[in-house]
């Protein structure tokens, strides 16, 4: 290859991605409104239910904040991060 099929790969290639992100950009941009609303802190009885699996159900945040004061979760022993956990048999 020499240097003029170089330039002109490497400007058309840039040319491409500019305009497709130009197309694309109108999709992605959050309104006014709710860019506001992530950025003011809600107060946590305005949250919807939070699903917690089968077994559980939808769980109103209030009572699972109140879970987590009164359980809070065990710190490590010996100062070490506490090790992950694996899941098995999917993603």
């Amino acid at each position: 290859m020499n240097t003029s099929q170089i330039w002109l790969f490497c400007t058309g290639s840039l040319a491409v991605s500019l305009g497709l992100a130009a197309v694309i950009y109108p999709f992605a941009v959050v309104d006014g409104e709710t860019l506001e609303m992530a950025r003011t802190p809600q107060p946590m009885e305005s949250l919807p239910d939070v699903d917690v699996g089968p077994d559980f159900g939808l769980l109103p945040v209030t009572e699972l904040m109140g879970y987590y004061i009164e359980n809070p979760p065990e710190a490590p022993k010996d100062g070490a991060p506490a090790p992950k956990r694996q899941q098995f048999g999917g993603c």
